[in-house]
This record gives C-alpha cells, sequence and structure tokens, in this order.
C-alpha cells in the first residue's frame, strides 16, 4: 500500500522507488502531506548516513570508475552548492547507464523488466526516468524542483540551485545502482526461485519433517550461557580451538582480519545472495585498502539467543601513518551452508559473521583518511 501510494504522489513530481529505499520513509509518506513528504524525502537523500551507505557502492568493480565523480558531488552537496552538485550526479547516472547497458538512461537503457526488484516495478526507475526524461526547447529562467536532464545539462534551465533538485538526482543514482546490480545477480535469483518452486518429494518432505523435530528439540533444550565481560580474549590465545563455540570462530575472523586473509574472511561472511566467495573477496580487498589491524581483543561475549551470539571487540588501526582505535559489536550466526538460521550445535550448520564490523571499519579508515 504504501508503494503505491509513493507511485501515485511522488513519482509524478520526479521520485523513484528503489529496493533499498528506506521502508520506514515509505510509511512516513503516507501519513504526510505531498508537501512535508517531498522534504522528508529530500531530507532522507540528503542525509550523511544515506550517502554513505550509497557510497560503498563505489567500491564494487561496476561503478568504481565514478567514484572521484560521486566524492565531488558529495562535497559540493555538503557545501549546498548544488548548481554544482546535480549535473555532477546527472553525470554519473549516464555512465552507468550507457557503460552498462549500450543505452542512455534517458533512451530505454534502464526500463528492462528485471526478476524480484522493486526498482523495476511500480514507480520505480523507468517510471521516474520518462518524468524526468521531458525536454523543452526554449530557455526558461523559471525555478523547477527536477533534476531534468536534458534541460539542466543543455542550459536551458539554469535555475535549479535548490536541495530539492540534488536530492531528486541522488535519489535517481540509489534507483540506477539498484537496477544494475540487480540486473547482475538476476540469473542466481532465477535459478533459486525456479528450484525453490519446484514440487518437492515424498523423501524431500519427509526431511524437512525430521528437521522440524530436531529443530524444535534443540531449541527447547537450548539455554543461554552466562555472559562474560571482562575479558581480554586477542591473537596471542591459542585455547580456541573449538569451531562450535562463536568466540573461537570469531577469533579465526578477527586473526584473518589482521592478516588481509579476504578469501577465509569472505568465507565467513554471512551472504544472502550467496554470490562467490572470489566475488566478496574482491569487494573485502577493496572496501579495506590501506587499512592495518595492528591489534585486536574480543571483551565481552552475550548470547543473545539460540542462534545469535554478540561479542564486544576493541580494534587497533592504522590508516596513512594514523592510528586509532575502534570499540563495536561483532554479531555471530549459526546458520546451515545457505545462510538459513538454526539452533546452535545442530548438524549441518556452522558459525558465521554479520558483515556489520566491516562497515565500520571501512567508516573509521574514511575519518583516518579524513583527518
Amino acid at each position: 500500500m504504501n508503494i503505491a501510494l509513493f507511485s501515485e504522489r511522488y513519482v509524478p513530481l520526479g521520485w523513484a522507488n528503489y529496493d533499498r529505499m528506506s521502508s520506514t520513509v515509505l510509511a512516513e509518506l503516507a501519513m504526510r502531506s505531498v508537501e512535508q513528504g517531498e522534504q522528508l524525502l529530500t531530507q532522507h537523500h540528503l542525509d550523511e548516513q544515506t550517502l554513505r551507505v550509497l557510497g560503498y557502492r563505489f567500491h564494487l568493480p561496476q561503478f568504481q570508475p565514478w567514484a572521484a565523480i560521486y566524492e565531488r558531488a558529495i562535497e559540493r552537496c555538503k557545501a549546498e552548492d548544488w548548481l554544482s552538485a546535480v549535473p555532477l550526479i546527472l553525470i554519473i547516472i549516464d555512465g552507468i547507464c550507457t557503460t552498462s547497458s549500450g543505452k542512455h538512461p534517458f533512451s530505454g537503457g534502464a526500463d528492462a523488466e528485471v526478476f524480484d526488484t522493486q526498482t523495476s516495478g511500480t514507480g520505480g526507475l523507468a517510471e521516474a526516468l520518462k518524468v524526468l526524461g521531458s525536454t523543452r526547447r526554449k530557455l526558461s529562467e523559471a525555478p523547477i524542483e527536477a533534476p531534468f536532464r536534458h534541460d539542466v545539462v543543455h542550459g536551458l534551465n539554469p535555475n535549479y540551485g535548490f536541495s530539492i533538485v540534488a536530492a531528486k538526482a541522488l535519489n535517481l543514482l540509489q534507483a540506477t545502482t539498484d537496477y544494475f546490480v540487480s540486473i547482475r545477480d538476476e540469473v542466481q535469483r532465477l535459478a533459486r526461485a525456479e528450484e525453490e518452486q519446484r514440487p518437492a518429494s515424498f523423501r524431500e518432505i519427509a526431511a524437512v519433517m525430521r528437521r522440524t523435530a530436531d529443530l524444535k528439540s534443540a531449541l527447547e533444550a537450548w539455554r543461554p550461557r552466562p555472559e562474560r565481560t571482562g575479558l581480554a580474549i586477542d591473537e596471542s590465545c591459542a585455547e580456541l580451538a573449538d569451531d562450535t563455540l562463536p568466540e573461537a570462530v570469531a577469533a579465526k575472523y578477527l586473526q584473518f582480519l589482521q592478516r588481509t586473509n579476504y578469501g577465509a574472511l569472505a568465507a565467513l561472511h554471512v551472504d544472502y545472495p550467496q554470490r562467490s566467495v572470489a566475488y566478496r573477496a574482491g569487494q573485502l580487498r577493496q572496501e579495506f585498502k590501506g587499512i592495518r589491524v595492528l591489534h585486536w581483543v574480543i571483551s565481552s561475549i552475550r548470547d543473545t539467543s539460540a542462534s545469535f551470539t554478540t561479542l564486544r571487540v576493541d580494534i587497533q588501526v592504522e590508516v596513512a601513518g594514523r592510528r586509532d582505535k575502534l570499540s563495536a559489536d561483532l554479531r555471530m550466526m549459526y546458520a546451515d551452508p545457505s545462510f538459513e538460521v538454526m539452533v546452535r550445535s545442530m548438524a549441518e550448520g556452522q558459525w558465521y559473521v554479520m558483515p556489520n564490523l566491516t562497515t565500520d571499519l571501512w567508516v573509521k579508515k574514511l575519518q583516518l583518511e579524513a583527518q
């Protein structure tokens, strides 16, 4: 309902819905007037955290060529230099689409249906491109509130220097990156969907029933361990050899991080799209380029559920000769190889690491580089 309402109210104004659009924002929009909603959308798309998450996309090889332009565009946004920021963002959108599809974004380069994605659905990228692709043939100095690509780039609407125009351009960039990431993953998602829709055999049904019974028994038998604080588990500890313990796997993970063993790190990461380990290792190598982990210590362990354990980790890092410390939570999940959650100690499961710590380290790297 919220997506349908967004499509009706905001797409005609130049906004696009996309997979990573905040569901909280969509829910709030349903309770606001259109004017208030545009203010909320503008604030959200110019929010520092939203821009930081979008920036992660430009560490992917397919978007990395435009990373420097993106950084400059965000620098101009922070300075409220909307006149400079908007064309830079439009350049990125044009470059990504033309390179990825061979077509211009406003000439059918991003209007294909993509399986299992909101970005190509109702109120998504293609509809927004139709709105923002409208052209005018005469100069107009009247203020505009949307980044009409033709008119901005060709100088026919020079009065576009407003925050809402930059926010809509960034919204379009969000949808564009979502769209082309989804296209790359579409074949894998289709294959999984076909497998999931295949009628189950009697043997498979019986196996599911047994697994459900085992899950119920394990859940009823599980009891959380007492919380442990004031610990000093670090790289010098050699006694954590039991991989059935989340802290043992966490210690291995932190050792791999310190040794920059990105393949081993990727193999321990939860990755719901189930991309190849080599692909994920390449992403980690790009994100952690220039950062060294000098020391780490696990200071507390808390079993938060039958499938999750949270550890507190203190890490000392160095970037470009600058050193700093970081304290963060490391969340461990017990799951099967397809990352379906299981009760700890069940067969076929193992401990994996939720990737929140890598984000914290990447942000710390940016902070140290900016000093």
